[in-house]
């Protein structure tokens, strides 16, 4: 764990997408940067900057316009005070960038040396608690952030961590909190539907579990030509309250599941199964949102959100990082977590700080929440003008939410 005196965060850039507020090809691009830019500015120098996920659009745009978009941002940060290091900590939009770099490290990477990758059982614990840094002159594959950064400018120590990034934040009078930062996309329903056919135990299991899917809808569908334009859409008419669409999509990935079904010739599916997945599919879909304001993906700390987190603190968190538990989970560090801490996430797009009622208690301890925002002009209620957008400042006075509301366009 590391420890600071000043963290500032940002999440859901979707750095590609073209309902970006920071999408260069838009003519109010200059004008949102300088935004940014002067908001940094005014923060000055930090000793870190977590980018929590869903930086780069990897679902709904092209590889060179969200590479594009990085580089721009990149160039834009290199202009800003500066930071001793930036850590991203990849979202669901973003989970191939993390599963491509871990699988370059600890597959090819372990071949590279002469050493054999790890067996199948092994395999999904090498996809969560890792970090590689651009510093480590022993990685065998490249940061691409680093590769991006701009040639003219001192280069800054770049840190990819999955799915949790933990940090201490000491004060002057030497008192400190910590702050564990998740994306959040396993907080949601849509995102974790192998959850209904098998329960995960570990962290590492909710992962591999579900890789398949966060990887085919956030992924796979992008790259796959005329049929990622009729999933685009089909999605942006779900997203604009169409209701025929939403049934549409409904009997689509119904029809997914029972193919799948057929064609692995899973008799006791066939026979027993397939109203489980039928039900499976309306459940989760049928709460995909109609309206903006409305839905996980969309939404402020409410009641429901709550509960899904401190499932989730109790189960992937308090439960896997505990002293004696290092061997069995792969983890480094042989030691409890240490509490009390903040839990930091984002994926919601709905920022919340500095709110009596943002937190959650489990077994009588005080857990505050923060969420890091969003940067798509469709977050908003209101007018597109950066209602959702803006900067989670952390130093020795807590969390406070920095706000572009009103400032972008």
């Amino acid at each position: 764990m590391r420890k600071v005196k000043t963290v500032i965060a940002m999440s859901d850039l979707h750095l590609g997408r073209d309902l970006g507020y920071l999408y260069s090809k838009d003519p109010r691009f200059q004008s949102n940067r300088g935004a940014l830019l002067d908001l940094l500015t005014d923060l000055g120098p930090q000793d870190e900057l977590v980018l929590n996920g869903d930086l780069l659009e990897l679902s709904q745009a092209g590889l060179d316009q969200a590479y594009g978009e990085l580089k721009e941002f990149l160039v834009l940060l290199s202009q800003s005070p500066g930071f001793k290091r930036i850590v991203y900590v990849p979202g669901n939009h973003d989970h191939h960038f993390w599963r491509e770099l871990a699988e370059h490290v600890c597959v090819n990477g372990q071949i590279a040396q002469g050493l054999l990758p790890p067996s199948n059982l092994e395999y999904p614990s090498y996809f969560v608690d890792k970090h590689f840094s651009s510093a480590n002159p022993n990685l065998p594959s490249s940061i691409l952030l680093s590769e991006l950064w701009p040639k003219d400018k001192p280069a800054v120590e770049i840190v990819v961590k999955y799915p949790h990034h933990l940090v201490n934040v000491l004060n002057d009078g030497g008192q400190s909190r910590n702050y564990l930062f998740a994306h959040g996309h396993f907080l949601e329903d849509l995102l974790t539907p192998i959850n209904y056919l098998i329960e995960p135990a570990r962290l590492d299991e909710l992962e591999a579990f579900n890789n398949m899917w966060i990887e085919a809808i956030d992924y796979d569908f992008g790259r796959s030509g005329r049929l990622m334009e009729a999933v685009q859409d089909l999605v942006k008419k779900v997203e604009e309250g169409n209701k025929e669409a939403k049934r549409e999509l409904q009997r689509v990935l119904a029809e997914i599941y029972l193919n799948c079904a057929r064609k692995l010739k899973l008799n006791w599916l066939k026979r027993a199964g397939l109203w489980l997945i039928k039900a499976i599919v309306t459940s989760f879909v049928g709460n995909l949102p109609i309206e903006r304001k409305s839905g996980l993906s969309n939404a402020a700390i409410d009641e429901k959100l709550k509960a899904r987190i401190v499932e989730y603190i109790c189960k992937y968190v308090l439960k896997r990082y505990q002293k004696g538990k290092a061997a069995e989970y792969n983890f480094p560090s042989d030691k409890d977590i240490p509490l009390p801490l903040t839990f930091v996430f984002g994926h919601t797009h709905r920022p919340a700080a500095d709110d009596d009622h943002a937190f959650v208690s489990i077994d009588d301890a005080v857990y505050p929440l923060a969420n890091t925002g969003g940067w798509l002009r469709t977050d908003g209620t209101g007018a597109a003008n950066g209602e959702n957008a803006g900067i989670l400042v952390i130093n020795e006075m807590g969390a406070h939410w920095k706000s572009l509301k009103g400032g972008l366009q």
